[in-house]
């Protein structure tokens, strides 16, 4: 005991606490907001936002990576975490989210997929406005020009697909996929590294987009529900193996 007569222990560091990781996400979202950080401004350091945050520093490093995908903040070698743009911080996420990106089963994440994004792509192919349309052919060529590099082709894939939900104009189903980023996320970074072809991959982005910006919904709503079953079927042979 010390002089006060307290022990040591009663005077110990909070515990470290263990969210879900969209839990962290809201947080650091919510403090860029209080501390109104803009586009340049750096975040704190990793170690800060630990101890601020009361969590393990691995966490704030696997957020970090999300927000990066999401276009929130970029990480500059050796000179720390800088935000690059608040527009991913307007899209409603969830304020509590119980998916654990640790524990999702990937054939589970597919058959979900399978469900909403072939008509996500139909509705975009009637909706998408030329500023979508351009972001989505955007994230096409990100892809060209990154299919030797893992990080950042599972990042351009995720926001080519998150491109045409936002285009299919449905609120509902945006706030249903923000639930789903932090799997959505997570996925990328496990399948892209074991795709045999990430140039087969772009190709079907391709005839989607493609059929998008001619305003087929039917062809749109067919390419990608054909590139989803060959997704769906590497992740079988590899569930085999």
């Amino acid at each position: 005991m010390d002089r006060s007569g307290a022990s040591r222990s009663a005077v110990a560091k909070p515990t470290k606490k263990r969210g879900s990781p969209s839990e962290l996400l809201q947080q650091i979202k919510t403090l860029i907001e209080t501390d109104r950080l803009l586009p340049g401004m750096r975040l704190p350091p990793e170690r800060v936002l630990a101890d601020q945050l009361r969590v393990g520093r691995p966490a704030i490093r696997e957020a970090i990576k999300a927000l990066q995908m999401l276009d929130v903040v970029e990480s500059r070698q050796g000179d720390g975490t800088y935000v690059k743009s608040l527009a991913g911080l307007s899209v409603g996420w969830p304020t509590r989210v119980i998916l654990d990106p640790a524990t999702f089963d990937l054939m589970e994440l597919w058959e979900v997929r399978k469900m909403f994004e072939p008509q996500a792509a139909g509705l975009a192919a009637a909706r998408a406005s030329q500023r979508q349309l351009r972001e989505m052919e955007q994230k096409l060529f990100a892809q060209e020009a990154h299919c030797k590099n893992y990080h950042l082709f599972a990042k351009d894939d995720y926001q080519f697909h998150d491109a045409i939900i936002r285009a299919a104009g449905n609120h509902i189903l945006g706030d249903v996929i923000r639930l789903l980023a932090p799997l959505l996320l997570k996925s990328r970074h496990i399948t892209v590294r074991t795709t045999p072809d990430l140039v087969k991959i772009i190709g079907q982005h391709r005839s989607i987009f493609e059929a998008i910006r001619l305003g087929n919904a039917e062809l749109a709503e067919r390419a990608m529900r054909e590139h989803l079953q060959i997704i769906g079927l590497d992740l079988i042979s590899k569930t085999r193996r």
